[in-house]
């Protein structure tokens, strides 16, 4: 659920800044566009008034009067004051139709002096550019010349008239200045002279290139997107620069909101699911745990953990059922003991009689025939086969006594049989595990009886014993008989099936017994031997093996 909501959150917060950025984009161009938008208004209002000027010296120069001062040098000195009077007049009031403060002068070569309201009376420089605005930086004005026979035409006008053009488009976060080439400008009054200055110098490699474009620059922390053109009359660029920070603080102070909001609810989504998991989720956990311990057997478990809600009672109620449960399993625990007991002593039981038949049927045989060693031997070995196998109350032994029994089983076997012959060959590793009593001699009693007695030329018997990794194997096999694989099966199913008077009771017998032993996967196997005869195989697992 974390993953969940953090995967979401990180979404929702690349979809809204994803969003935002196209946001911003579309305002930039939009500030970009206005301020060129502006900025040609305002250049073209300057490039007009400048040209306004520009045709306002070439018109006074059409002017009659002007074309007396021609022969200004033949006039006396009243009609020379008189010209000069009337054109000081009209050239005054020429400078107040153009809306600025403009001053017209006229220099006559012939009287060597400025006719206008020009207080200064510096002839015209020799290098001057004719109809090229200079600003002559003693006087703060911007002059232009035009030379005619005779007389120059000069018109001047005073930069504060670029300031108060400025002033009047200074805007909140705008702030305009006119830039010439080795960082002249003019500003309006109430600019930040120090951060022009920053601005001018990383812009005027760029200006000298085109005349109108947009720049983002950056001076300390601080964006600015700068936008210029250049006025054609003057030669001047209008600049104008506006933080981005400030033209972009309503997106970026939503944009900070929404990411503190984020934030926050990412946080109180966390806080929840840390409530609901130790709420909810952690005492479902302690029950499941509690449940995984009784699957494992571990009946004792008890969950100690406290709580004030509805899990407190399902706490009390798994409790008291582990206990019910402990107390059922325990009881019926011992009387599986007790009936596992009463049954090994039974099926132990059913082994010596059986063997005690077979033994007596063998000693009366060799009785009728002379044998009295057979007999003797027959007589002693039994003697000694009971002494082992009368002690009921310890159905175990090792599997070394076991072949002792089997030892002398089959020397008792081979005084009547000839041709009998044993080949036992078990590890010593083995001859100390922990197997049930009879659980070896019966197969070979089968061998000798259904197998070595009904072929006259078989008498091998091979019995060993193998340690393979997890499990433990004996093996019993004969060159006897034999049976065919349907006679085979038709044997195992036989001795799966309960016990009745139809079948012999000793296959079924060690079957049963291993399976309570040596527990559920103990089997015995049994198959065609290489030899010819029959191959039987016991295996358990070395997890089951007892102690005596």
């Amino acid at each position: 659920m974390v993953i969940i909501i953090l995967l979401s959150t990180i979404v929702v917060l690349m979809m809204y800044s994803y969003t935002v950025e196209t946001s911003l984009s579309t305002v930039k161009k939009d500030i970009q566009t206005n301020n060129l938008n502006r900025l040609r208004i305002l250049v073209n209002s300057l490039d007009f008034n400048v040209e306004q000027l520009n045709m306002l010296s070439v018109a006074l120069n059409a002017e009659s009067k002007v074309g007396l001062l021609k022969s200004v040098d033949m006039m006396d000195n009243y009609e020379q004051d008189q010209l000069i009077l009337d054109l000081s007049e009209k050239m005054k009031l020429q400078s107040f139709t153009q809306g600025w403060n403009v001053q017209i002068d006229i220099f006559s070569t012939l009287l060597n002096k400025w006719v206008g309201s020009s207080q200064n009376q510096t002839p015209p420089p020799v290098d001057m550019v004719e109809g090229r605005w200079v600003l002559e930086s003693p006087q703060k004005l911007f002059s232009m010349y035009r030379k005619y026979e005779q007389n120059v035409v000069r018109v001047t006008f005073p930069k504060a008239n670029l300031e108060n053009m400025l002033d009047s488009a200074k805007l909140e976060n705008n702030d305009p200045f006119f830039y010439y080439s080795d960082s002249i400008f003019i500003s309006n009054r109430t600019l930040h002279t120090n951060l022009v200055q920053e601005l001018v110098s990383k812009m005027s490699l760029k200006m000298q290139d085109t005349n109108e474009g947009t720049e983002l620059i950056s001076v300390g922390n601080m964006d600015y997107m700068v936008s210029f053109l250049k006025a054609q009359t003057l030669g001047w660029y209008m600049v104008d620069y506006v933080p981005l920070d400030k033209a972009l603080q309503p997106i970026v102070k939503t944009q900070f909101f929404f990411y503190i909001t984020c934030i926050l609810l990412f946080l109180s989504g966390i806080l929840t699911l840390i409530f609901f998991y130790r709420k909810v989720q952690v005492p479902i956990l302690t029950l499941l745990k509690g449940v995984r311990q009784l699957q494992k057997g571990d009946f004792s478990h008890r969950i100690s953990r406290t709580s004030n809600t509805e899990f407190a009672i399902l706490y009390h109620n798994f409790n008291n059922m582990a206990q019910q449960i402990e107390d059922l399993i325990e009881n019926v625990y011992k009387e599986k003991i007790i009936s596992r007991e009463a049954l090994v002593k039974q099926l132990q039981a059913q082994i010596n009689p059986h063997f005690l038949y077979n033994c007596l049927f063998f000693i009366n045989n060799m009785n009728r025939m002379g044998n009295d060693e057979a007999v003797n031997a027959m007589t002693q070995n039994l003697a000694e086969y009971f002494r082992y196998t009368t002690r009921i109350n310890d159905p175990l032994t090792t599997l070394e006594k076991e072949i002792g029994v089997v030892r002398n089983y089959l020397n008792i076997q081979s005084l009547r049989i000839n041709r009998l012959h044993a080949q036992i060959n078990i590890p010593d590793s083995m001859m100390s595990l922990i197997v049930p009593k009879l659980l070896i001699q019966p197969l070979v009693e089968n061998s000798i009886i259904h197998g070595i007695e009904k072929k006259q030329s078989a008498g091998i018997i091979h019995i060993s014993g193998s340690d393979d990794g997890d499990r433990y194997s004996l093996v019993v096999e004969d060159d006897g008989k034999g049976m065919t694989p349907e006679e085979i099966w038709s044997l195992l199913h036989r001795i799966e099936q309960p016990l009745d008077d139809t079948m012999g009771c000793a296959l079924w017998n060690i079957r049963q017994r291993m399976l309570i032993q040596l527990g559920s996967q103990a089997s015995l196997n049994i198959t065609q031997s290489q030899h010819g005869g029959i191959r039987m195989e016991l295996i358990w697992d070395k997890s089951s093996e007892m102690e005596e």
